[in-house]
């Protein structure tokens, strides 16, 4: 066994312990703690997830295998700052600009409200309180915040409201966000149990179903299916997604757009 074998098995089983001792942790946090890349806690997440040691998330990893769950929405948005703002900018131009637009709660639909104000005259609809409060910042005319219990995980709002009010809409368009996008089984994911029935319905009552997500969202797990391929039109993602992904999803007849 080389010193760089040795030292990379002894980061690992570190990392192991980290997880273990604290829950959850974000890669930045691991490459903090541990002095190395962000690219190198990736590599090692992979292997590690891949032996079932932790369970990767988009963002970092759980202890817990079979919790499935998604970092806390303030650690999310250190992870991909800068592709996630590329993506934002690039799904504001898909739009013609007098839409009805849904935008899901996560950090790479934020980063689609952030851009807005390109396009004023959309009709914005959405249950994330972060992102309502954007849309109020840029002063635009029309957007509907739906309300609902709260769910902490993405700062939405969700349950039995949320879903009963969501049913008497339609959407032109829908920015979807996910934990987790799985080309084996043709389908994108989440880990909130709770806000999974919003992203189901939200998904059923859009025309245009625009999935905006880091590339490292392919390699990650998710818990609950809510849209198979077929009801995805387009993925918005970052310059780093493989050509071998990208060619499978346009199998799929899924418009691929790298920002």
């Amino acid at each position: 066994m080389t010193s760089g074998t040795r030292l990379g098995a002894a980061r690992r089983r570190k990392i192991v312990d980290l997880v273990e001792g604290r829950g959850s942790l974000a890669v930045r946090e691991l490459s903090n703690e541990l002095g190395v890349s962000e690219a190198t806690i990736r590599r090692d997440l992979r292997e590690l997830g891949e032996s079932g040691a932790v369970t990767r998330t988009h963002g970092g990893a759980v202890k817990d295998a079979s919790a499935f769950v998604d970092l806390p929405n303030e650690e999310r948005m250190l992870v991909g700052a800068k592709e996630k703002g590329r993506i934002g900018r690039s799904a504001i131009e898909v739009l013609v600009g007098d839409e009805v637009v849904f935008l899901d709660a996560g950090t790479t639909a934020l980063a689609v409200a952030e851009n807005a104000h390109r396009k004023p005259n959309c009709r914005y609809v959405t249950t994330c309180l972060k992102i309502a409060s954007r849309l109020r910042d840029q002063k635009i005319p029309n957007f509907y915040l739906i309300g609902g219990a709260y769910v902490a995980v993405n700062d939405s709002l969700a349950g039995r409201l949320a879903i009963a009010a969501i049913r008497t809409l339609s959407f032109d368009v829908s920015f979807l966000c996910c934990s987790a996008i799985d080309v084996e089984r043709g389908s994108i994911s989440i880990g909130d149990e709770v806000y999974s029935q919003v992203h189901a319905e939200a998904v059923a009552a859009t025309r245009r179903n625009i999935v905006v997500a880091h590339h490292e969202k392919l390699n990650a797990c998710g818990f609950i299916r809510t849209a198979s391929f077929n009801e995805i039109d387009c993925l918005i993602t970052d310059q780093s997604l493989s050509q071998e992904n990208r060619t499978r999803l346009e199998r799929a007849d899924i418009e691929v757009i790298l920002a």
